[in-house]
């Protein structure tokens, strides 16, 4: 079975946020998908990505969402 992940990330966020990030983000999603825990890894994935966001990008008052929050599975 084949398991490929990839994180995609804007070019504001890409000038921030090292590869060696995302690429943790990713190995840690396969291995959970490797362990037949799919679904733990995507909860852990978004957490971390939530996270990495949060400190690069803190919220402010009168911000907006400017695209919609959700996972794409392909």
């Amino acid at each position: 079975v084949e398991r490929y992940a990839e994180v995609v990330a804007d070019s504001g966020i890409d000038a921030k946020v090292g590869q060696h990030v995302w690429d943790g983000v990713v190995r840690d999603l396969t291995g959970h998908a490797g362990d037949n825990r799919l679904a733990d890894g995507f909860v852990k994935a978004v957490e971390s990505v939530g996270a990495v966001l949060a400190q690069h990008f803190p919220v402010t008052a009168g911000d907006t969402n400017e695209l919609d929050d959700h996972l794409v599975e392909i």
